[in-house]
């Protein structure tokens, strides 16, 4: 294994993972109230700060507060004394440090000059807000006299509804009657809505505050050597225009040998000072608690709805818990409509409703023609070609996961008519529209961009089709097919693979290198990632997406996989490509300008091996499903934290394949990764994978799981699955027991209710 244990462990069951030394760079827990009209999210590290931002109904979107920019400072009033309890910016000697990463708060405790402090932060479900509660004891034995000081500098930028930039003017204003600082954006260009507003306060009692930061910091704006240093008080010095506007607050208070005091703070966004003064009212240290523990409810919910066990409790705690809460914050935070709509198939093993409402959410966004815009909330109306491919993609598991056919029958409008149709009407365009949206060769046209961004036609090249898309198409058609029959609808059917057929032929004989799966075509002849070229020769995405949509005819399907693992497995991860471009190549675009071996230009993409890792279990390669999980997940033996330098409780989008950062992990838990590795281990390496007539148990095991086990939710029902591969057979089974009796095939029965025992042996 890897050494995260240098760092800290998971414990409470893997509720937690507690930090006790410092990590290779800050760590961010993320928190947020719930998706609906009024979202709010706050990453928060172990230093107590991070960026928040909140999103309203129509996608405006306003970043509250920005990364190094939120801090709680304690100071000893007699001896002037300063601390964090993070450690961190102020340089101090601290004890006992530990910062305790929740599903639904980070909890950050620390000694300094006999003042033990502990700091919880989290994001009640119905509030745009973050709330600190600091609990602060006095371990010496002599009185204290202690004062507390925020420190919050306001940003107030980010952009409309049609994601049109907004830039960042605030003006703050101290309002001791709401106990503390009120913000709002000044910019002429600020969008027309009540958005743009934010409050720093405390429900105890304010001594004085300040709304411009040079006064705490000085003129060197230093928040590691702040005035409070040399006995600086806040005096009341209003909000100055031209920035560095901040909710900085100081509360003080005498604590007795022994005793212990409490603090409250809340942070967020707001439409008037009438609406903090009605939070400030409806919060106190009880209802703040009260708040806190059902964000816990909520969370161990979630958590209960399945849990696995592969005797590795890093993995194990990363999935039965992180992993959901990375899912709900991704929809909250993503505006992409292929974002929101492939992290719903994964979100419904624990949340059905929440992945139904976002689905149809969504769908809502697509226009009458059957495509799709980029992004919704805010709205962005590039056309990528791959965005109408995850409509029929997401559909039939979320119908598989509840087995409610009616959701195909709920009525939802289109974007910006008046025309309104069923979701099976809006699958049915989607499906049209991309059998129709093609060029040349008569692939899917791959527009601005398809899966990956970097990939754009260029004036040069022409129009380009894609080959992922054209296979993306050729998956969804599968399933399209199937789901026709189930409802009855025989043209459909028909017609979905009259289309499959003709797709899967135009492929094989246009996009076959000889070895693996091209990536696109273009208008002047030339293909891309082909063995001719010199970079970008192969890509994984083509290879595992021939696999996924069963186009890959005879021995073709070994040999794709076979090349991915010759040229594009790495000991970090797996690359997008390889090997990355060098040189800008007009044909090609901005993706060859980007730097060699980062993101989308040969990086180790994490998203693009969830695909992966599916495609190896369908041809039951377990042991390459295996290694891809165990190479993607934080902390592998390949490439462990120390060098990754990533959390331990978070997937991240891609490892760095640039020589200078080789295996550091960028974009922590806003990735796809997330979702597609928790449906890779449940619903194929352990097999149990959801079907229209319900749980099928389909194992592609690794030797590495001699034995595993899954308590899963199911209509109603809860599944307790053991998994034998002792044999090490890895993959069918041999014998299944139902609560003690033999069943025939594979086809788990559909419970009324209750809790049933499995036993599975392969």
């Amino acid at each position: 294994m890897g050494d995260v244990e240098k760092y800290g462990q998971f414990i409470e069951d893997g509720r937690c993972f507690e930090l006790t030394a410092e990590p290779p760079k800050k760590w961010f827990n993320v928190h947020y109230n719930q998706p609906g009209d009024d979202e709010f999210y706050a990453e928060v590290s172990q230093l107590g700060d991070g960026a928040v931002r909140a999103r309203d109904k129509a996608g405006n979107t306003v970043n509250l507060f920005a990364w190094d920019d939120t801090y709680l400072y304690i100071r000893d009033d007699e001896t002037n004394t300063v601390f964090n309890p993070g450690g961190a910016p102020v340089v101090a000697d601290m004890t006992d440090y530990s910062c305790r990463f929740y599903p639904e708060k980070t909890v950050i405790t620390g000694t300094c000059d006999d003042l033990h402090a502990e700091q919880r932060v989290f994001v009640p479900r119905d509030e745009t807000a973050m709330v600190w509660t600091l609990n602060l004891k006095n371990l010496s034995d002599r009185p204290r006299k202690i004062s507390l000081f925020t420190y919050a500098r306001f940003a107030l930028n980010g952009c409309n509804s049609e994601g049109q930039g907004t830039p960042s003017e605030p003006f703050a204003y101290i309002m001791p009657e709401l106990g503390g600082v009120y913000a709002e954006n000044k910019a002429r260009k600020v969008p027309p809505t009540d958005r743009f507003k934010a409050f720093v306060i405390t429900l105890n009692e304010l001594r004085n505050a300040n709304a411009h930061r040079m006064e705490f910091t000085r003129q060197d704006y230093s928040l590691s050597t702040p005035n409070i240093q040399r006995g600086w008080n806040c005096d009341g010095q209003g909000g100055r225009f031209g920035g560095d506007n901040a909710g900085i607050l100081q509360i003080s208070f005498e604590l007795a040998p022994g005793a212990t005091e409490r603090a409250d703070f809340i942070l967020g966004q707001t439409d008037s000072p009438e609406s903090v003064q009605a939070l400030r009212e409806r919060m106190t240290p009880e209802t703040i608690d009260a708040a806190c523990a059902e964000q816990e409810r909520i969370s161990r919910e979630q958590s209960d709805a399945f849990t696995v066990s592969t005797g590795n409790k890093n993995y194990d705690a990363l999935i039965n818990h992180f992993a959901k809460k990375a899912m709900v914050s991704y929809i909250i935070d993503k505006s992409g409509f292929r974002d929101n709509v492939q992290i719903d198939s994964a979100l419904a093993l624990f949340d059905y409703e929440m992945a139904k409402t976002n689905f149809l959410q969504a769908l809502s966004s697509q226009y009458p023609t059957g495509s799709v815009p980029h992004s919704f909330r805010p709205m962005n109306r590039l056309q990528y070609s791959d965005k109408p491919a995850w409509i029929f993609l997401t559909a039939p598991l979320l119908i598989k996961e509840s087995g409610d056919f009616s959701m195909l029958d709920i009525e939802l409008p289109y974007f910006e008519c008046d025309e309104k149709g069923t979701v099976w009407d809006h699958m049915i365009r989607a499906m049209r529209f991309l059998c129709n949206d093609t060029g040349a060769n008569g692939l899917c046209d791959q527009h601005f961009a398809d899966w990956n961004d970097g990939l754009e036609p260029s004036d040069k090249t022409g129009a380009r089709e894609s080959i992922m898309v054209t296979q993306q198409l050729c998956y969804g058609l599968l399933e399209m097919e199937e789901l026709a029959k189930w409802r009855g609808d025989a043209n459909i059917e028909k017609e979905a693979r009259e289309q499959y057929d003709l797709f899967k032929k135009r492929l094989n004989e246009i996009a076959w290198d000889g070895e693996w799966y091209i990536r696109s075509t273009c208008e002047v002849g030339t293909p891309l990632g082909t063995s001719k070229d010199d970079q970008a020769q192969i890509f994984q995405n083509t290879q595992s997406w021939a696999v996924l949509s069963q186009t890959a005819e005879g021995d073709r399907v070994e040999r794709c996989m076979k090349s991915v693992d010759k040229h594009i497995e790495l000991d970090i991860g797996f690359l997008i490509s390889a090997p990355p471009c060098t040189r800008y190549d007009e044909r090609i675009g901005k993706y060859s300008a980007i730097l060699p071996g980062h993101g989308t230009n040969g990086g180790a993409y994490c998203h693009a091996a969830g695909f992966k890792a599916v495609a190896d279990c369908m041809i039951g390669r377990a042991e390459e499903a295996w290694r891809t999980f165990v190479k993607t997940a934080p902390d592998s033996p390949w490439n462990p934290i120390s060098v990754s330098k990533i959390e331990p409780f978070s997937f991240t989008n891609c490892y760095e394949a640039v020589e200078s950062q080789y295996g550091e992990g960028i974009y922590a838990w806003r990735t796809g990764t997330t979702g597609w590795f928790t449906m890779a281990l449940i619903e194929w390496m352990f097999g149990v994978r959801r079907t229209y007539e319900g749980l099928i148990i389909d194992p592609c095991l690794s030797k590495e799981l001699p034995k595993v086990s899954l308590t899963r939710k199911f209509r109603g029902a809860t599944y307790e699955i053991e998994i034998d591969n002792t044999a090490g057979r890895c993959t069918g089974t041999t014998s299944i027991t139902v609560d003690g009796e033999p069943l025939e095939g594979n086809l788990l029965p559909v419970f009324d209710g209750g809790t049933h025992t499995i036993c599975a042996v392969i």
